[in-house]
């Protein structure tokens, strides 16, 4: 919520990364994220023609998706020597739910290692994917755990996208509290912001973040709405829009005024009898309710005038009424 992405990642004192070695992880990295595309949008079959997989190479398939229950599969990725969990981004209704159940609740971290466990962290993490991470752990931990000890060899990487991205972090701090499964790494894409900053450090180590630029969903969060709040309110916006809806009622009553005037006046053959007629019938008014007529219509084209450039400089918010 307050830190910027440039100063902490993007200062005088960063290295920049050259090499092969480098080059080689930008493209396992680009083939993680092609898998995700893929998983995403293709039907399951689809995906996996289009990813090299076949149906042997599939461990757990869950490709419909339930509130709080993303869709995910496991395969074995004999190429690259890797068990891979891969969680769906936000794709229906239904994700939308699990990513709209933003409250805040209790998540801590136990730091295993092969003397124990060594730390916890304690901290706040996103309801829903709290939730459908831990749906996951309890469907996929023991095929996982069997699966790390067919392939001794093999690395075991979660993968994610947007809401499967935060699910995938999450469900990483889980499933490395059991010491079959402690060797597990995740690479989130574009990850949902999902947990408190000393949880997030805390999986440095084994969490890989990547985000492209200012992207809305890595940086939109609790605190982010929270400064966002703070900021219109405190800004001459909120007393803009209270007089531009104020001078919209003046405008709908003088409209309304002069609707009922106009329905009372006798229909006129011709322009030139319309005026005629109008005069006739305004002539025998008093002079004090022809000063509140010119002063409403003074009112009128002064809130007009004034509403005009205004409501174009907020014509960004009318599609989104």
């Amino acid at each position: 919520g307050v830190l910027r992405v440039s100063r902490e990642f993007g200062g005088e004192d960063s290295v920049r990364l050259k090499g092969p070695e480098i080059v080689a992880e930008l493209r396992f990295l680009l083939n993680l994220l092609n898998l995700c595309w893929h998983f995403s949008k293709k039907p399951f079959p689809l995906f996996l023609t289009e990813t090299g997989f076949c149906p042997d190479d599939v461990l757990i398939q869950e490709p419909k998706a339930g509130i709080l229950k993303p869709a995910f599969t496991v395969l074995v990725d004999h190429k690259n020597k890797t068990l891979v969990l891969l969680i769906r981004g936000t794709h229906s209704m239904k994700d939308t739910l699990t990513a709209v159940t933003g409250a805040v609740v209790p998540f801590h971290h136990s730091v295993v290692c092969e003397g124990g466990v060594s730390n916890l962290v304690l901290g706040y993490a996103h309801c829903g994917m709290v939730a459908a991470a831990r749906w996951i752990a309890k469907l996929a931990t023991p095929c996982l755990i069997a699966a790390v000890a067919s392939y001794p060899g093999y690395k075991f990487k979660i993968i994610g996208h947007s809401l499967g991205g935060g699910t995938a972090a999450l469900l990483t701090y889980i499933l490395r509290e059991r010491k079959e499964l402690s060797s597990a790494t995740c690479v989130s894409f574009a990850p949902a912001a999902c947990m408190t900053w000393e949880l997030a450090e805390s999986g440095n180590e084994f969490v890989t973040s990547v985000i492209n630029g200012a992207d809305m969903v890595p940086s939109f969060s609790a605190a982010s709405v929270d400064d966002l709040r703070a900021e219109v309110t405190a800004s001459a916006w909120l007393s803009d829009l209270r007089n531009q809806i104020e001078h919209t009622r003046i405008l709908s009553t003088v409209y309304r005024s002069a609707s009922a005037l106009g329905s009372r006046l006798p229909s006129m053959a011709t322009a030139k009898a319309k005026v005629a007629g109008a005069g006739a019938i305004l002539r025998p008014v008093s002079s004090r309710t022809q000063v509140v007529m010119r002063k409403a219509q003074s009112m009128a084209q002064a809130a007009s005038a004034w509403s005009r450039p205004t409501l174009n400089s907020w014509s960004c918010i009318g599609p989104r009424r």
